[in-house]
């Protein structure tokens, strides 16, 4: 009895592809990508864009610039910016990940040379760029930072003789023209981090998973609701309603109704929460917040449809559910944020809903966008639940059975 029920539960699996396909190439694929993004950030490329900008063009300055575009940490986008502002806005904008302003002369000792500007949701992506900027300066740039050290140690024991001003003068022009890297060694003082926006980091990181939560379970809702779409298919529900005036697009736009109120209600609690326990001030722009929610929950409900349809069992529907959300919300941003992805999953990643309504949530709430600037955002969700129920409308029609 042990070896025939196993004969039977392995035809079961043989037959259902559902299930074949999530039970082989749902676990390797989620591997693969959390594989991705995991062993980017322990390795020298995590797709990091910085923006740059140079206050003052000096020679040390263009080294160090030429050095910096050839940082395989980090890739530096766009030309280099000769003010603060235009940098402090990319990083605001969510266009750079990371700014990096070159203030002065590295030998200045009155004040920091570098400024790193980050957002608080990426304190980390600010951590890594003024590490690695100290090692590069370090490294590539011995000269420059021999200078600097010399004038501190001046200024404490006193003016050099001249011939231990030559002996220095000597040592950094040797430095200059060392062409291989030199061992890294601690280089205090170089560079000074600053928060762009509000420094509250705690509060950047709530609203952002707010977010990422709420599209989370408007697609695992969804996904689950529209599945009694293939019972009600199945048992001739949809068939007997067919022969009326509305013909079998009363269910799915009936459902799609449901699904939407639903996934607003559902939206909505998560963000009273963060409202009342952390502080994210959801009233001040509740006129966006609801247009990015019907929005989202359109667009959820309008894929839950498609996927619906689309399946002729209820266990296929809950295999490529499952395949959906958890693809989704792994390269959108749900689960991890997507600036630490390799840049091959960050492009895969704008195609998805996941993102879509992060952005939106994040841009209103933290970044204080206006609605023009999400517009892209609600489009995108918007066109996505039209093309899903278009979808799902043509082939609950086709698979009518009279």
């Amino acid at each position: 009895m042990i070896l025939a029920m196993l004969r039977v539960m392995t035809l079961g699996l043989l037959r259902d592809r559902g299930a074949l396909v999530l039970a082989f190439v749902l676990p390797p694929a989620i591997f693969v990508i959390f594989a991705s993004i995991f062993s980017a950030t322990t390795s020298d490329k995590l797709d990091l864009k910085v923006a740059v900008a140079q206050l003052s063009s000096t020679q040390a300055s263009q080294r160090l610039e030429k050095a910096l575009r050839q940082e395989r940490t980090f890739e530096v986008i766009g030309p280099v910016r000769s003010n603060r502002a235009e940098v402090e806005t990319l990083v605001k904008q969510g266009a750079a990940d990371v700014g990096l302003v070159i203030r002065g002369e590295i030998d200045d000792t009155g004040a920091a040379p570098f400024e790193v500007l980050v957002e608080p949701s990426k304190l980390m992506a600010g951590s890594i760029v003024s590490g690695r900027v100290q090692e590069l300066v370090a490294r590539q740039l011995p000269d420059l930072l021999l200078s600097r050290t010399a004038i501190t140690f001046q200024s404490l024991v006193g003016t050099f003789t001249p011939e231990q001003s030559a002996r220095l003068a000597a040592a950094i022009e040797a430095g200059a023209r060392v062409s291989e890297p030199q061992a890294a060694t601690n280089a205090p003082g170089l560079v000074a981090t600053a928060s762009v926006g509000s420094s509250d980091s705690s509060g950047a990181t709530v609203t952002y998973y707010a977010g990422a939560v709420a599209i989370l379970f408007l697609l695992f809702a969804s996904l689950q609701s529209a599945a009694t779409l293939i019972e009600e298919r199945n048992s001739g529900i949809i068939d007997r309603i067919a022969v009326g005036p509305g013909g079998s697009a009363v269910v799915v736009l009936g459902k799609l109704l449901f699904l939407t109120i639903q996934g607003v209600i559902q939206v909505g609690l998560i963000f009273i929460v963060a409202q009342l326990v952390y502080e994210v001030d959801v009233t001040r722009r509740l006129d966006l917040w609801l247009l990015i929610t019907v929005a989202a929950a359109l667009g959820a409900s309008g894929l839950a449809l498609a996927v619906a349809s689309a399946c002729t069992t209820k266990q296929q529907a809950q295999t490529v559910s499952t395949f959906v959300v958890l693809i989704c919300s792994a390269v959108g941003g749900s689960m991890v944020p997507r600036f630490m992805m390799p840049e091959f999953l960050q492009s895969i990643g704008r195609f998805t809903p996941n993102t879509w309504a992060i952005e939106a949530y994040y841009g209103v709430f933290w970044r204080h966008e206006t609605l023009s600037d999400v517009i892209p955002e609600i489009v995108s969700l918007v066109a996505m639940a039209v093309v899903g129920t278009a979808f799902a409308l043509i082939v609950s029609r086709r698979r009518l059975r009279f």
